[in-house]
């Protein structure tokens, strides 16, 4: 049993197996190509009895191969009974030949399979050829194109100086955060970030006025990331003092500011204490940022009856404030829970 590493002073390399096997670790088989959807050495039908591969480069095992010209690959006649014959054109690495070259492999009622042999011939697809029974040409139609594309190493770096977004590249964002790039911007996929929940303290005010709900009392905000710039947010409020009665609605300050303009929308979920009546409601918390700013969800409403119009019960909403409708003292729960898209 023998063990071998190169290059080294002592053990350099000097046959094309030893650089076949040391280059392949570095780059997978395939096509050089900025899209999928690029020309290289992409194979062409024209109702021609040959079919045309482009000019492009591959790799094959880490075998380099240039094409600098459109070259013209004959169709063999399918005279072999009244089927369609299923035929390959692949890119083969042959040792015994010291070349990699376009080929073309007929196949039967099924496509042939790649010959892949470690350190001698090795293939790899770039286009299925259906041939019409007795037919000697082939159409457009009748040429897939199945290319396999080189890879493209993970980048990383800061989300300030990102470089251009190759399709196909992945990007780490400072440390964490996964994009992949599409050939004209970075689409998130992930983060690596602590999938714990994150906490922050809430600020409550009404009318620009600190809310005091007493000392001790539980006032826990939660966030996490959910993808992107969208984030899972909880409040969390349970007094232990009965504040003055204000004026204004209760406001909040949220983990960050919101996006533009928009408003955001959240679950609200109120129950006073036994001793406190027991009066429970559902709600929706919102932001008004071109009025309350940004960071802040600037109304707790919640659907009541009015009588209006003469009398008649009417269903509407009520702002809430720390004493109406519902006088919110020790031993309450409110809740707020929602997603928002961060700025």
């Amino acid at each position: 049993m023998a063990q071998t590493s190169f290059p080294f002073g002592s053990s350099q390399i000097t046959t094309e197996d030893q650089w076949s096997s040391y280059l392949r670790m570095f780059q997978v088989d395939g096509v050089f190509a900025i899209s999928e959807t690029g020309t290289d050495l992409k194979v062409t039908g024209s109702n021609a009895s040959t079919v045309s591969v482009n000019a492009g480069e591959a790799v094959v095992q880490g075998t380099y191969y240039s094409n600098d010209a459109a070259l013209n690959v004959n169709v063999p006649t399918n005279s072999g009974g009244g089927s369609a014959r299923n035929d390959l054109i692949v890119l083969r690495r042959d040792p015994s030949a010291d070349a990699t070259t376009v080929q073309y492999k007929t196949g039967g009622t099924s496509f042939p399979s790649l010959t892949q042999t470690l350190n001698g011939t090795w293939e790899i697809p770039l286009a299925r050829v259906t041939v019409a029974a007795g037919a000697s040409v082939v159409p457009p139609s009748g040429v897939t194109d199945v290319r396999w594309f080189v890879g493209r190493p993970v980048v990383f770096g800061s989300s300030a100086y990102r470089r251009p977004p190759v399709r196909g590249q992945l990007h780490v964002d400072n440390g964490s955060d996964l994009y992949l790039g599409d050939g004209t911007t970075w689409k998130y996929l992930g983060t690596a970030e602590d999938p714990a929940a994150k906490v922050y303290t809430p600020v409550w005010d009404a009318g620009g006025t600190t809310i005091n709900w007493g000392s001790g009392s539980v006032n826990i905000g939660r966030y996490k990331r959910l993808s992107g710039n969208l984030y899972w947010v909880k409040i969390q409020l349970q007094p232990t003092g009965n504040p003055p009665a204000y004026p204004d609605p209760i406001r909040v300050t949220l983990p960050f500011n919101t996006q533009g303009s928009t408003r955001e929308l959240f679950t609200v979920n109120y129950t006073q204490d036994s001793a406190n009546g027991g009066l429970s409601f559902v709600g929706t918390a919102m932001t008004f940022p071109t009025t309350d700013g940004p960071n802040k969800i600037a109304r707790i409403r919640v659907p009541l009856a009015n009588s209006l119009n003469g009398g008649d019960a009417q269903v509407n909403s009520r702002n809430i404030l720390t004493n109406d409708p519902f006088n919110i003292r020790t031993g309450d729960v409110l809740t707020i829970t929602g997603t928002i898209e961060a700025a």
